[in-house]
Parts: C-alpha cells; sequence; structure tokens
C-alpha cells in the first residue's frame, strides 16, 4: 500500500510538474499575443481608410481633433470618448490648387497649411500633365480652427516663382504665425534684396511684424521659442542671373536669433566654427528652448548612416556642447529634446538593427544613461516624466507589436504591453492615455490603442 501511495503521489507530481509547464506556456503565449489583462494594448476604433496616393501625408493630434493633410484635402476627426475617430470637418483647396506645405505644430488649436498651383506639375497624383499656364506657386496661407475646421483668415505669400519648394516655410507657435517670404523675380535679380520673415497674430491674423532676412540668405527652418525666433539660414554669394548659390567655400549654414517681440535680429552665427556646414548639409531646428540643431554632413541612403552631429546653443547665440550623430552608442536615428535633457534611439548594425534608448545631458554633452531594447524600436515619445517606445518584431516589419514605458529621469522600464492586433508603424500621438498611430496613404488615417 504504502509503495503505491507513493507511485501515486509521483503520478499527481509529475501530472502537476506538466500542467504547470503547459500554463505557464500558455500564460506566456496570451501575454505575448496580447491576450491577458495587464499586459495588452487593444484596438479601441480606427477611421475609415484614406484614399491612396504617392504623396506623403502630415499627421496631428491637438486636443480632442486628430488632423491628416494631404496633397488634396485636411481632414478633421473626432477622437474624444464616444466620436471614435468620427470625420468632423474636411477643407479642400479650390479649383486645381493643392496643398503644399503646413506648419509643423498647430498651436493654441491653430493649423497653419498653405496651397497653390505649380508650374509644370503633375495633377493629382495621377500623372497626368498640368493644365497650360503659368502656376502661382505656394501662394496662400489659410489658418483653420483644428476644432471645428473654420477659416480664421487667409493671407497671400510672395514666391519666387511657380515651383513648389517644399515644408519650412510657415511655423505655428507661442500665438505667432510666422510666414518665411522668398524674393519675386525682379528682386532676385537685385544684389542684396532680402527675403523676409513677417509674423502675424495666430488667431486673427494681425501683422505684428516684418523681419528682413540677413544678407544674401536663405531660410532653411525656423521656430518660435518663448523668447527668441530662430531660423536656420543658408548663407553665401549668390548669382544674380539665376538667384543660385555659388559653390565658393564662403558658403555655409548659420544659425540665427530674431527678437520674439520686434523681430529685431540679435545674432547670426554659423552652425559649427570650427567645421562649418555648407549649404548642400542638412540642418533642421530639433528643440528652440533650448536652442538645438541637427546637423547632418553626410548620409548613406542604403544604409541609413549620417555623420553630423546635434548642436546647442546659448540664448546669446554661445555654442554648447554638440553631440554626434554616431557615437559608441551606435547611430541616433531620432531625438527629442526635453529640458536640458536629449532622448535618443539609436541603433547598431549586427546581424540586424540593435536599438538603445539614452538619455543626454546638453549641458555637458554626456550620457545620462543609455538601455539596450530587447527589439527593434519603430518610434518613441517623451511626454512629462514618461517616455513611451514602440517596437517592432524586426527591423524589415510594416507594422509595431509591443510598447514600452520608461522613466524619463532614471530609464527604468516601467511597464510591457503587447499589442493584440498588429499596429501600422508610423508617428503615434497619446492622448487621455490612449495611443493614437497615424497610418500610411491608403490605409486607416488613425488608429486607437488603449490599455488593457
Amino acid at each position: 500500500m504504502t509503495s503505491g501511495r507513493a507511485g501515486l503521489v509521483k503520478a499527481l507530481v509529475g501530472i502537476g510538474i506538466v500542467l504547470g509547464v503547459i500554463g505557464s506556456v500558455t500564460a506566456w503565449f496570451l501575454s505575448f499575443e496580447g491576450y491577458l489583462p495587464g499586459d495588452s494594448m487593444v484596438r479601441t476604433w480606427a477611421t475609415a481608410k484614406d484614399r491612396p496616393s504617392d504623396e506623403a501625408n502630415d499627421s496631428w493630434v491637438v486636443g480632442d481633433v486628430a488632423v491628416r493633410g494631404r496633397f488634396d484635402a485636411v481632414t478633421g476627426f473626432g477622437i474624444a470618448d464616444g466620436q471614435d475617430g468620427k470625420k468632423l470637418w474636411e477643407f479642400v483647396p479650390p479649383g486645381r490648387a493643392r496643398i503644399c506645405g503646413s506648419a509643423p505644430r498647430a498651436d493654441e488649436g491653430v493649423l497653419l497649411v498653405a496651397y497653390g498651383t505649380e508650374s509644370g506639375a503633375t495633377g493629382g497624383g495621377s500623372g497626368k500633365p498640368a493644365p497650360p499656364g503659368k502656376g502661382k506657386g505656394c501662394s496662400t496661407v489659410v489658418a483653420f480652427d483644428v476644432k471645428d475646421g473654420r477659416e480664421l483668415w487667409s493671407v497671400p505669400r510672395t514666391v519666387s516663382d511657380g515651383r513648389f519648394s517644399g515644408n519650412g516655410f510657415l511655423e505655428a507657435r507661442g500665438g505667432l504665425a510666422l510666414i518665411h517670404h522668398e524674393r519675386t523675380d525682379q528682386e532676385a535679380r537685385t544684389p542684396g534684396g532680402n527675403r523676409s520673415l513677417r509674423a502675424l497674430d495666430l488667431r486673427t491674423g494681425k501683422a505684428r511684424w516684418t523681419a528682413a532676412v540677413p544678407g544674401a540668405c536663405e531660410v532653411e527652418d525656423m521656430f518660435v521659442g518663448k523668447e527668441q525666433v530662430h531660423a536656420v539660414l543658408a548663407c553665401g554669394e549668390e548669382d544674380a542671373d539665376d538667384s543660385g548659390y555659388d559653390s565658393g567655400e564662403d558658403v555655409e549654414v548659420t544659425a540665427a536669433a530674431f527678437d520674439r517681440g520686434t523681430g529685431a535680429l540679435k545674432w547670426n552665427v554659423p552652425v559649427d566654427g570650427r567645421r562649418p556646414f555648407s549649404t548642400d548639409s542638412t540642418v533642421f531646428i530639433e528643440s528652440a528652448d533650448p536652442l538645438v540643431l541637427r546637423a547632418v554632413r553626410s548620409s548613406n541612403s542604403n544604409s541609413g548612416e549620417m555623420t553630423g552631429a546635434f548642436v546647442s546653443f546659448g540664448r546669446d547665440g554661445r555654442p554648447g556642447p554638440s553631440i554626434e550623430l554616431s557615437g559608441d552608442y551606435g547611430q541616433i536615428a531620432s531625438a527629442e529634446v526635453v529640458g536640458e535633457r536629449m532622448y535618443a534611439l539609436a541603433w547598431t548594425y549586427y546581424k540586424g538593427r540593435h536599438y538603445r534608448l539614452i538619455a543626454f545631458d546638453l549641458k555637458t554633452g554626456g550620457e545620462v544613461w543609455n538601455n539596450e531594447l530587447d527589439e527593434p524600436a519603430a518610434g518613441f515619445a517623451v511626454r512629462g516624466d514618461r517616455i513611451t517606445v514602440l517596437c517592432a518584431w524586426s527591423t524589415q516589419a510594416s507594422a509595431i507589436t509591443d510598447l514600452l514605458l520608461y522613466d524619463a529621469g532614471d530609464g527604468e522600464e516601467l511597464d510591457e504591453r503587447h499589442f493584440r492586433e498588429e499596429a501600422p508603424s508610423g508617428y503615434f500621438f497619446e492622448h487621455d492615455g490612449r495611443i493614437i498611430v497615424a497610418g500610411p496613404a491608403g490605409g486607416h488615417a488613425f488608429t486607437a490603442f488603449e490599455r488593457w
């Protein structure tokens, strides 16, 4: 009897172990696939799908509205509780005009959009030739109330010709609408004729000031800070016949600051006095308070590798320590500045890309903390004292599968979640505890996920 009982006990223990293993594997699988409470991200709603397009889209989340900008329309979707991505309003440019630019921010719930007709453009993304006649270029700026799509004001914009020059000429922040006006064809043939920055009241469109861009400089990017308006300028000698830059060594990229209240130029200094950045470099503003520029000297589109640096400046234009785009931490892919810190995603390559999340001290240029991620990162965002990172299975994946949450102070991991349904890999925003992901053209404009 004793041996029989012992055998039964052993059998029961064995069965218990097997069941425990099966339970553990099942729990791991359910957690990994997003089917356990406390470990999951579930989809709550998605907007209607976009029309197919070969052109890039712009996306914003402002208050309780998500906005999608395309070449043919700007559309607002409600994201408050109960609205579930409902289409609220839409602006379609008149006639054959196309949307050709927008402000990267929608401050105070006001979005700036520019539209016009391009000379020699193709029509509507269909590949058909544009109608005959010279286009007027990106010549009209409109301000919208994001909440209801109501037009607040519109102004004409001076352009040098009928070509679309891309974004970088509109800014909306701190109660100001900032517009970069180019020179007209006649002004372009006048040596020393300056382009200008014009500031208007963001809500009313009332003119505040006009600032001449110094010398033979072209505005590459601009940003309204708390006390100064910052601009990246490509400066040098110009050829009066074609209004283009010469190939001399005296052509370089500078950082400029204008008084926010009057538009007076306060300073204009080279981005890097020791190793000047030429006009074939790519330089844009990461942050205005403090001023931090991302300056790329060269890039390899095939490998994704870049050379350059993040360069910071004091309020008086004095440069601070720089942070190289590549170092022992790898190649920085994206960054976000919050106060005196810069947070960055960096990657190294060994049988695929491996990512790290890093915090830098802008005062010293040194690392504060450095965390290796288990999976490739698709993007990140800093909000308050928390950092949200979205990850994918691999660098070749077209969808994100995981959410990681970190403490911005010390880099400690606070939470890990798995998406039950794969999310589109694109820009994302946080709104009332939800993750709002902007999808690609032809897909859902926005998809909302929440913790479960």
